[in-house]
């Protein structure tokens, strides 16, 4: 029965201590060690525990001179920092751990390494734990974390700054049993390390009880010691193999007449073959004898100051083992071997468990912040190309200006991150005229608080979704998101990054921007990374990162894409971003010449900044410096011909001047002005009301000289019907942003209205009276990556509305009326700046009449091109467009264009009437730096009509 409990106890201890099929262990499992005076040069190698104090570090160095590498890397480090009330905490704290950081690097590596903070609370001493984690961590300093020494109460605390993912090892000066249990609760995977005090005569003894209570390793803090030293380095040498307490021993202490006398036994078993180490109080005076309840044990040996040696006072008796300890004063332990199983009829058992503990998304977010801090350190200055498109979403569909700036980008890790802007091209045409233009730049608020690194608080919370390979790497797909208790004023992220289970590095990170102001409606952002050789210079392949060791690589960001919604003049734009890196020169030894040379030529430069990307302003020695007070005003010149045979001049000049400041003297306001002499439009917006997401605007509208409305029946315009219209309007709206990427926007608009008589209208046809039209509506609009949908829903109430015309289409139910709509577009780009554009639209409404359908043309939602303004009107539509456009050698764009409508009109007659069109469109830079752009348009199928539609454009920006 005994020999069958020994079994039971042997398979436990196996199942117990197993992770992987391996070796037996060379080293001690439990361990016992010294506290260190710095007096005494360590004889033998053990683990030591030194803690000084921060002022103390260079007393310590001195002392670790004097030791083996083998011997440093034994030894486990508490570093204690001193705060006072007059310090600035966060500071302090990152001044004092960048010295223990040197201090390591020059005296390392250890076996673990730790900080106390004295004099301030748990946050702060939770910051400095994790600060010192990830950096020794990522420099290799030591091959553990230890927290402590301190109370439960304060680990508690400790625990609550999310510090406990960022230490390996507890140290603690209170009863080992009881914070073990603590930790079994809260956190198994800690191991819990003990400093104790003298208190047995036998100090291996005091080791040992907190060994027995479930620490791994014990500092004995006595008086230094040559035989000290020896001695714990001898009882180590005994625990070599996987042992582990065994507290159902049934091993007494006798006196040396025979009697039992009191005192407890430690034992430990060893797992492989059942040896059995045992740690008796001892006594300075007296002897006594250990009594196995075996009498089968062979080999006693004893463990002390002079090594490892038989004991020949030992025998069996009476069915038990006896072994006599003479007086000592000194750590001893004694070992006894179990005999071989000769019966052949037993099978030894071996158990193998193999294991693969899922680590902790704390564990995966520390590995990665080690991994990024050594990155930290070995930063190169860089020169790359870049080449970054900037896509702004016009109109609710898929309309889009492109514009791209390529050029070289300078990083230096000491601060510098300069783009220069060599080249800018518009829809893919190359500018040639002049210096590029210097365009206001509108950019998110910078985010301090960013994910991933440490913080003071708990600002972000990370949740483990997967395990799973991306992009060729094996990663961890973590999610983040601001904590619960993260500040709510400041602007913070949410989204996902994907880690390398192999090297902790980013492949990429994901991330949706919270908390936004003013006029950034939304942000978003996602960045891919790259691994470069350290040693050779150059990008590597998937295979060759898999097998370069993680110290080796590089991690430079190639690939940066965003989208953003952007409130301009009160209407939510979409701007998508790309930048793409490319012929990347790792630590170029023209850096700094290459540097100048650009300075000092005349091309745009901007400069990253704490706030944000800056314009350099170039001074008359060659330098740069940040240009403060950037233009926020922008002035275009608009000129051209536009002919369509619906107006009343079919061939009109076009001409105007257009004013656009995105924030007004400083205060956020914005305004547009478009003056064309007959024409005036207008808005002043505030992007954050009161520093809020709510934003308020106004518009005006006015012309000087009224249109003509014609009317048309069957396709042929009724001569006799027209009416001129002279508006006048003025729109009050609100928006706030939803869903992230959603605008919804309520308006109010008063509108007045003026008819007259055309000069050939029929005497008899009356003409409508005048009115006011107040018009209340309610508009959505969602963009994300190249999609947009966009809805609206708008109620006309005429203030007077009496019969007209020759009152066939009158109707006094047209008085108020309502009309909706939705638009769906996507764009889809394509190397080369090649650019398909798809858009689907659905129009209806409610009591429409002549002077409130929806009327087709070559511009607006409504447009069909080739289709004259005025000659078609809709109660209901749905349209259809589709674009493609090409650049040829960056000189000319040309783009085709094809629309079609399906249109209901009762007065008409029309039934889901088709109605297509057909388009090319060219633009190119012309001389001086305009925008030359053309446009022509004609209908085509069964409705065709035999006139086309065409404008020319040219549009000036002058750069101030």
């Amino acid at each position: 029965m005994k020999r069958m409990a020994g079994w039971i106890v042997a398979l436990q201890l196996v199942v117990a201590s197993a992770g992987f099929a391996q070796e037996p262990r060379r080293d001690c499992s439990l361990c016992g060690g010294v506290v260190a005076d710095l007096t005494v040069v360590p004889p033998a190698v053990v683990p030591i525990l030194i803690t000084p104090r921060y002022q103390e570090l260079s007393t310590a160095a001195r002392w670790i001179e004097s030791l083996s590498p083998e011997q440093k890397r034994q030894i486990t480090v508490i570093v204690t920092v001193e705060l006072d009330a007059l310090d600035e905490p966060i500071p302090k704290v990152e001044d004092r751990i960048q010295g223990i950081v040197r201090w390591a690097h020059a005296n390392g590596p250890f076996s673990s390494i730790g900080v106390r903070v004295d004099g301030t609370d748990a946050d702060i001493e939770g910051y400095a734990i994790k600060r010192l984690a990830v950096t020794a961590q990522g420099l290799e300093l030591a091959r553990n974390i230890v927290a402590g020494p301190m109370a439960i109460t304060r680990l508690e605390e400790i625990y609550k700054t999310g510090a406990e993912a960022y230490f390996d090892e507890l140290i603690t000066d209170e009863d080992a049993g009881e914070v073990v249990r603590w930790v079994m609760e809260r956190d198994p995977s800690k191991r819990v390390v003990a400093r104790v005090q003298p208190t047995s005569p036998n100090a291996a003894h005091d080791i040992g009880r907190a060994l027995t209570a479930g620490a791994v390793r014990a500092w004995i803090a006595a008086p230094n010691s040559e035989p000290l030293f020896r001695a714990i380095a001898a009882v180590n040498q005994q625990f070599i193999g996987d042992y582990s307490p065994d507290p159902s021993a049934s091993i007494t202490l006798l006196s040396r007449e025979g009697n039992p006398i009191e005192g407890t036994v430690l034992a430990f078993v060893r797992g492989e073959d059942l040896r059995t180490v045992v740690i008796p109080p001892g006594s300075p005076d007296q002897w006594s004898i250990v009594s196995f309840p075996e009498d089968s044990l062979t080999s006693p040996t004893r463990a002390d100051a002079a090594g490892v040696n038989p004991i020949t006072d030992a025998g069996s008796r009476g069915g038990r083992f006896l072994v006599g300890i003479p007086p000592a004063s000194t750590p001893f332990s004694i070992s006894v071997d179990r005999p071989a199983i000769a019966d052949d009829s037993i099978t030894r058992e071996t158990v193998e468990v193999m294991t693969d503990r899922t680590l902790t998304v704390e564990e995966i977010i520390r590995n990665h912040q080690a991994y990024h801090a050594y990155q930290e350190t070995i930063e190169p200055r860089y020169v790359a190309r870049n080449q970054t498109d900037l896509r702004f979403a016009i109109g609710p569909g898929g309309e889009v200006v492109e514009a791209t700036i390529a050029g070289d980008f300078f990083y230096d890790p000491s601060g510098r991150s300069d783009w220069v802007w060599q080249e800018f091209l518009i829809n893919g045409v190359k500018w040639k005229y002049g210096r590029i233009p210097e365009v206001p730049i509108i950019q998110a608020e910078k985010v301090s608080q960013l994910p991933l690194n440490l913080h003071l608080t708990n600002d972000y919370r990370y949740q483990l979704i997967r395990r799973v390979p991306f992009r060729g790497f094996d990663v961890y797909e973590v999610r983040f998101e601001p904590g619960p208790d993260s500040p709510r004023d400041l602007p913070m992220f949410r989204g996902t990054v994907w880690i390398d289970s192999r090297t902790w590095a980013r492949i990429r990170i994901a991330m949706v921007q919270l908390n936004l102001r003013a006029e950034i409606l939304s942000n978003e952002e996602r960045i891919d990374f790259a691994a470069f050789s350290r040693e050779e210079r150059r990008l590597l392949s998937i295979e060759e990162i898999q097998n370069t060791p993680a110290p080796d690589l590089i991690w430079l960001p190639f690939d940066v894409s965003g989208h953003q919604v952007v409130s301009v003049a009160g209407r939510a734009t979409p701007v998508s971003r790309s930048t793409t890196f490319s012929n990347f020169q790792i630590e170029p030894p023209d850096f700094d010449a290459r540097h100048a040379e650009v300075s000092a030529s005349n091309a745009r430069m901007v400069r990253d900044t704490d706030r944000g990307l800056k314009y350099l302003e170039r001074l008359p020695d060659g330098t740069r410096v940040v240009k403060e007070g950037t233009d926020t005003s922008s002035v275009f010149l608009l000129a051209g011909l536009n002919h369509d045979s619906g107006l009343e001049f079919p061939v009109l000049p076009i001409g105007g001047i257009d004013y656009f400041n995105f924030n007004i003297k400083g205060t956020g306001l914005q305004t547009n002005i478009f003056f064309a002499g007959v024409i005036l439009a207008a808005n002043l917006t505030d992007p954050g009301f009161r520093d809020t997401r709510y934003n308020l605007g106004a518009d005006f509208f006015g012309l000087a000289i009224p249109f003509e409305n014609t009317s048309y029946r069957e396709g042929e315009e009724v001569v006799g019907e027209g009416v001129r219209a002279l508006p006048l309007s003025l729109a009050l709206r609100a928006g706030h942003p939803v869903f992230g990427f959603g605008k919804l926007d309520v308006g109010l608009d008063i509108s007045h209205i003026s008819y007259q008589r055309a000069e050939d209208t029929d005497a008899g046809f009356v003409i409508p009276s005048n009115t006011y039209v107040l018009t209340p509506s309610l508009s959505a609009r969602y963009d994300r990556w190249g999609y947009s949908l966009a809805t609206n829903y708008a109620m006309g109430m005429r203030s007077k509305w009496e019969p007209w015309g020759y009152l066939d289409e009158y109707d006094e139910d047209h008085q108020d009326y309502a009309r909706y709509s939705a638009t769906l577009g996507k764009s889809i780009h394509l190397p080369n700046f090649q650019r398909v554009g798809l858009e689907l639209t659905y129009l209806g409404g409610e009591n429409l009449d002549r002077f409130s359908k929806y009327e087709l043309g070559p511009f607006g939602v409504m447009r069909v091109r080739g289709i004259s303004s005025g000659s078609v009107r809709a109660e209901k539509a749905i349209l259809g467009h589709l674009s493609y456009g090409l650049v040829f050698s960056q000189q000319f764009r040309l783009e085709a264009f094809y629309d079609h409508a399906l249109i209901d009109d009762s007065t008409a007659g029309l039934r889901s009437e088709p109605f297509q069109g057909v388009g090319i469109g060219g633009q190119t830079i012309g001389p001086f730096g305009t925008i030359l752009r053309i446009d022509i348009g004609k209908s085509v199928g069964r409705n065709a009509q035999d006139d086309f539609t065409a404008n020319v454009i040219f549009l000036k920006l002058f750069d101030r």
